[in-house]
């Protein structure tokens, strides 16, 4: 007899001595949990459509798929059993014809793994692609259904939202040849979020000097990383997913790796006295990789990205006692950070060498035959960068110099080598 499973109920759930048992879920009839003598809790869905019975292995219960997930799924896959789609085939016998789209991603990622940007589009399918699309039968996401998709993720992410579509319309592209029930791309008349203006916001210097002092009130990784970023100019991701490994102390060197670079180009980032100083003083991890370690999940960086700048900005309107009237992103500070190097009459080839951008005398044909890496001006650059923020915070705010010794202070690890409690978001 069915019952409502909960999650109490699963994790209560007891192994049989021997053999599996199968608990029914009166919420979405036919899912099922089933539990062998191991213990491990496996979802499946038993169907009957027409005189044929399904049964579909839907997921193993654990931390990252739990009942809500194992629901919601089942839903779908009963949506399209009876709608007249196939049984999904395992994901190794189904990895270069029809099935769902996540069977067949592994096949178009290994086609797509030589391009420049198979780092930024793995990453793509990851976190959207496969989160919100990816148990669906490939040739039953409808026009609509990708619509809806894509202006959920432009609420908070319009930008995103767009490369999401790109990437979504390149697989099916891809796929189309082997879907025979699907005559055309379903994302190619979708709706698609208006290009976003470009935006042109760069902080001031008071800006600055308080976002400093908003950094050096915010705890493990967010203080430190917001640093980084205002010293190196360098990307969010590229800090916040940095390894210890990359960074050179002896050389004074951090070298972003081209599977984590968005142009797919390694990229050495010479290391100012100041940057330096904020790298030493954060403690590492004896079980982990990352300078700034997830908390619970060490083997990657931190998330909750949004309402920690949503903290800041709120942190640096209080500093400045007023309401910026500019709403601004982490990305800006980026943009703060080139606009500065060409205040101080940095040349436009050396900043642009500093943000590892490909342009101009990088760029196309002369990209070719220009093989000069810049490193020495970048070290001049970032040196001379560092040295402007270390005034603009000593001219705006006497409390919170920028300097090695200070720096340090400020954030000095616990006297241990076990990886500290890390504020994800708050």
């Amino acid at each position: 007899m069915a019952t409502k499973l909960t999650d109490a109920k699963l994790k209560g759930l007891k192994a049989p001595e021997k053999g599996q048992m199968e608990h029914s879920d009166s919420d979405v009839p036919g899912l099922r949990v089933r539990i062998g003598a191991s213990g491990a809790k496996t979802f499946i869905l038993r169907k009957r459509v027409g005189d044929r019975i399904h049964n579909i292995t839907v997921g193993r219960y654990g931390p990252r798929f739990g009942l809500a997930d194992a629901r919601k799924k089942a839903r779908l896959l009963i949506s399209d059993l009876e709608a007249g789609k196939a049984a999904p085939a395992p994901a190794r016998a189904s990895s270069t014809k029809a099935g769902t789209i996540r069977s067949m991603m592994p096949a178009y990622l290994r086609s797509k793994e030589k391009l420049r940007s198979a780092h930024d589009l793995k990453s793509v399918v990851n976190k959207y692609i496969l989160p919100g699309l990816g148990d669906r039968f490939a040739d039953s996401v409808t026009r609509g259904e990708i619509s809806k998709f894509i202006t959920e993720i432009a609420e908070t992410r319009p930008t995103r939202a767009r490369n999401v579509l790109a990437q979504l319309s390149a697989f099916y592209s891809w796929a189309l040849p082997q879907l025979d029930n699907l005559a055309a791309n379903p994302c190619r008349d979708a709706g698609r979020p208006p290009k976003p203006v470009a935006r042109d916001r760069v902080l001031t210097d008071i800006e600055l000097a308080g976002l400093w002092r908003v950094a050096e009130g915010e705890a493990l990784p967010w203080g430190p990383a917001l640093k980084l970023l205002m010293l190196t100019g360098t990307r969010r991701s590229e800090v916040f997913e940095a390894d210890r490994s990359e960074i050179d102390i002896k050389a004074k060197e951090w070298t972003i790796p081209a599977e984590r670079a968005k142009n797919g180009l390694p990229h050495i980032v010479p290391l100012s006295a100041e940057a330096l100083a904020v790298i030493k003083a954060i403690p590492a991890s004896d079980d982990s990789p990352k300078l700034f370690p997830a908390m619970g999940n060490p083997e990657n960086g931190p998330s909750g990205h949004s309402r920690a700048l949503t903290r800041f900005r709120k942190s640096l309107n209080e500093t400045l006692k007023r309401e910026l009237a500019e709403r601004w992103t982490l990305h800006d500070i980026r943009r703060t950070v080139a606009t500065g190097l060409q205040r101080l009459g940095v040349r436009f080839e050396v900043t642009e060498a500093v943000l590892n951008h490909i342009s101009g005398a990088k760029g196309g044909i002369a990209g070719v035959y220009q093989r000069h890496d810049w490193k020495t001006e970048k070290r001049t650059a970032l040196d001379a960068w560092a040295k402007h923020l270390a005034g603009v915070v000593r001219k705006y705010d006497t409390r919170a110099p920028l300097n090695a010794r200070t720096a340090k202070a400020k954030i000095e690890p616990r006297p241990t080598k076990k990886c500290p409690a890390r504020q994800n978001s708050s």
